[in-house]
């Protein structure tokens, strides 16, 4: 193991010394940084995506139990902040990211802002990792500069970059994953195949997606021919199994069942959903996919390491992703972009030897490259939070269900926590999942909304208006009409499409114990004590 770190620690140095490296580590955090803030990425407010809110609470509850000491019983005290902040979504995610996240809130303040230069690190962390892949295909540093700014142009990477998402984490375990299986196959030596078991464990700790990568090895060895000079004994097989255990564990836990497993999966649904493998084309570009399926001939005539790596993590998604119907956004691929990128460039560098039109390919790769600027606008949440007294007890509604998150996040984010309250109307007027399927609404009249809010105690109503989609959760239009008509409640505030009720008369029915419901995270119900 010390001869390997000696390697490693060699060639780290000598990567530094290579000038256009750190040229072209310098041109893309100025991308980076570019598409951040000219994307409005310091001004947003977590509302980019549904699960962006969750993930930031998330993290916040990792970074404020670590940061108090002694450490209280860890169970109680996150039941305890998820009545304040019910975001929290360990379980439903694995804690990879939260932890490292947490871990990085106590070294800089928790915000937007640190998060974004959490994201530029990752960012240059991925680019770094292409940069080693790139050079061992003895291509230009020109041309893997080229391929970097594309990469980085992407859509789902802007998105990435400029989100506080699960997405740019997996994307840099599996980009790792992508060297520490090149390493295996150039030296498949223990030191070698450990750290390409902590690489995998790395990728499951983060997101479920990277289930993607779990036949990688198998095809990898079978291509590469390196099977055969592999070591036997237990490191070949034992840390692949423990990593796959504990991620079984903590999905099961989550999941309470292994029906629910499975159909949360996607296993069950596989029959009932589309294969959703072409979204890869709208991710990279059907151009850059031609040029990396001829990167796949000369992977299987040259068996180079790196691109025998390249295939075999494109195979294993393939594989999985027919199996495990889980990925649906064109985001769930992002782990795809660095092989793929790598076959085009392997493609082109054959190409350029045989023909000088192969500039004129890679023309027409960047060219049929999806091209989409990623703007962020700020929501307003904010703007309203500085209107209103804090700590409180509230109630956030809004007409598209998944916004109560942003709201979440930016009072957790304004306060010492925790302090304030905050109730989501999809859980406390309403009974839904997490995609307002199987609504039932749980108030029906004006008099219902007052008697629940008066028995939550509520102090003030934050009510969120998407001029899009109006009506479709019955609740929300309720719980708008009862403020705008009763004499017990006055508005105090209001920002773009967000609007704030304040109680203006004492309350007519007592306060009651706050019930919620847990049991999805095997946690039972929680009461509030009054």
């Amino acid at each position: 193991m010390k001869g390997y770190l000696g390697a490693v620690n060699s060639r780290v140095k000598g990567l530094w010394r290579d000038r256009s490296y750190r040229l072209a580590l310098v041109v893309f955090g100025l991308i980076i940084l570019g598409l951040q803030y000219f994307g409005g990425a310091y001004q947003a407010e977590f509302d980019g995506h549904a699960d962006e809110a969750a993930h930031l609470v998330s993290s916040l509850l990792v970074r404020d139990y670590l940061g108090q000491f002694p450490w209280p019983s860890p169970i109680p005290w996150a039941m305890d902040y998820y009545v304040h902040y019910p975001k929290v979504a360990i379980g439903h995610w694995p804690p990879g990211y939260y932890a490292v996240q947490g871990v990085w809130w106590l070294v800089f303040p928790p915000g937007r802002v640190s998060a974004m230069a959490l994201n530029l690190l990752m960012g240059l962390s991925v680019m770094t990792l292409f940069w080693v892949l790139g050079r061992r295909l003895a291509v230009s540093g020109l041309l893997i500069g080229v391929a970097g700014v594309a990469m980085l142009s992407l859509p789902v990477m802007q998105e990435a970059l400029s989100q506080v998402m699960a997405e740019l984490p997996s994307l840099l375990a599996a980009a790792f994953f992508l060297w520490a299986l090149t390493r295996v196959l150039e030296n498949p030596g223990r030191p070698s195949l450990l750290v390409l078991w902590l690489a995998l464990f790395a990728a499951f700790a983060v997101k479920q997606t990277s289930v993607g990568l779990a036949a990688a090895p198998v095809a990898a060895l079978a291509l590469g021919g390196a099977w055969r000079r592999l070591p036997r004994g237990p490191m070949l097989v034992w840390p692949a199994i423990a990593a796959g255990a504990v991620g079984l564990l903590l999905y099961w836990q989550y999941a309470g069942s292994m029906r629910q497993f499975l159909r949360w999966s996607g296993v069950l649904a596989a029959s009932k959903m589309a294969w959703s493998l072409p979204q890869v084309g709208t991710v990279v570009g059907w151009g850059l996919i031609v040029l990396a399926a001829g990167g796949l001939v000369i992977a299987w005539q040259r068996r180079e390491p790196v691109l025998v790596a390249s295939v075999a993590v494109v195979v294993s998604f393939a594989l999985c992703s027919y199996f495990v119907r889980a990925f649906r956004e064109p985001r769930h691929w992002i782990a795809l972009i660095p092989p793929l990128f790598l076959l085009a460039m392997a493609a082109y560098r054959t190409l350029s030897e045989r023909t000088r039109w192969a500039p004129a390919a890679l023309l027409l790769a960047v060219l049929l490259l999806p091209h989409q600027f990623y703007r962020q606008s700020p929501g307003g949440f904010g703007a309203l939070a500085a209107q209103l007294p804090q700590p409180a007890r509230m109630l956030v509604s809004s007409s598209v269900g998944w916004a109560e998150g942003p709201w979440i996040a930016v009072v957790a984010l304004g306060e010492r926590r925790p302090a304030s309250a905050v109730l989501r109307a999809t859980k406390l007027l309403a009974s839904t999942d997490w995609n307002t399927k199987r609504y039932q609404a749980k108030a029906t009249t004006a008099e219902e909304v007052e008697r629940v809010l008066d028995e939550a105690g509520i102090d003030v109503v934050v009510i969120h208006d998407d001029p899009h989609d109006q009506g479709r959760l019955p609740h929300h239009g309720l719980l708008r009409a009862t403020m705008a008509a009763s004499a017990g409640w006055g508005q105090c505030g209001a920002s773009g499409n967000l609007a704030a009720y304040c109680r203006q008369r004492p309350p007519r029915y007592p306060r009651t114990p706050l019930r919620i419901d847990i049991n999805r995270m095997g946690l039972g119900a929680l009461e509030e004590p009054l």
